[in-house]
Order: structure tokens, then C-alpha cells, then sequence
């Protein structure tokens, strides 16, 4: 299965963010492969302009969610407090433009 996570930072979040930053990089190398959860596509939310982070987005492949809650709570985003809200929903993929082909998937 899909799934979209969309998480937002808390207001005060950023420093917290920047402080954990290499860590959850370093997590997100390791972890989900531990979880059953692959990572398809993953990056900051940022405001409009690019210049804030404000939050993250992940396309995940996993065989439930409660793979993906499991990785999630031990991500050191949510250890930090950084997240004020993190919305995880399964998707149907039905096109990539990312893969070249612009196909259904």
C-alpha cells in the first residue's frame, strides 16, 4: 500500500528542526527498511518562497499503517516535538511523472 504523510511544524519548531535535522536524515537511512516501509519520496515542506522549513512530506510504501507509525515514533522529528500535526493517509497512486513516463501506475 501508499501512503502520504503530510506533517506540520509546531510555530517554535524550527530551532528544535534544525537541531535534529542530521539525525533524521541519518534515521530515515536506516530505519524504514527495519519498519517494512520504504520511502519513495520524502523533503521539507517550506513556505511559499522556499526560504522556511514548516514541516515534511513523505510518499511511503509499507504494508500498513501501523508500519508507518511505528517508524514514526521513533523519528527524532517527533522525539524533538517539532511535528504539531501529522496527517498519514493511504493513496492510490494512479500517475508518476516522476518515473519519465508520465504513465498510470
Amino acid at each position: 500500500m501508499h501512503f502520504v504523510v503530510h506533517a506540520l511544524d509546531k510555530p517554535d519548531a524550527l530551532p528544535r528542526r534544525q537541531a535534529v535535522l542530521a539525525a533524521h536524515r541519518t534515521y530515515l537511512d536506516q530505519a524504514p527498511a527495519r519498519h517494512g516501509v520504504r520511502v519513495l519520496l520524502s523533503g521539507p515542506l517550506t513556505s511559499d518562497d522556499g526560504a522556511r522549513m514548516i514541516g515534511s512530506f513523505f510518499l511511503l510504501e509499507a504494508p500498513d499503517r501501523k508500519a508507518i507509525d511505528a517508524m514514526f515514533a521513533a523519528d527524532p522529528m517527533a522525539n524533538a516535538d517539532v511535528w504539531e500535526l501529522r496527517h498519514l493517509q493511504a493513496v492510490t497512486l494512479r500517475q508518476n511523472a516522476m518515473s519519465g513516463t508520465g504513465q498510470s501506475v
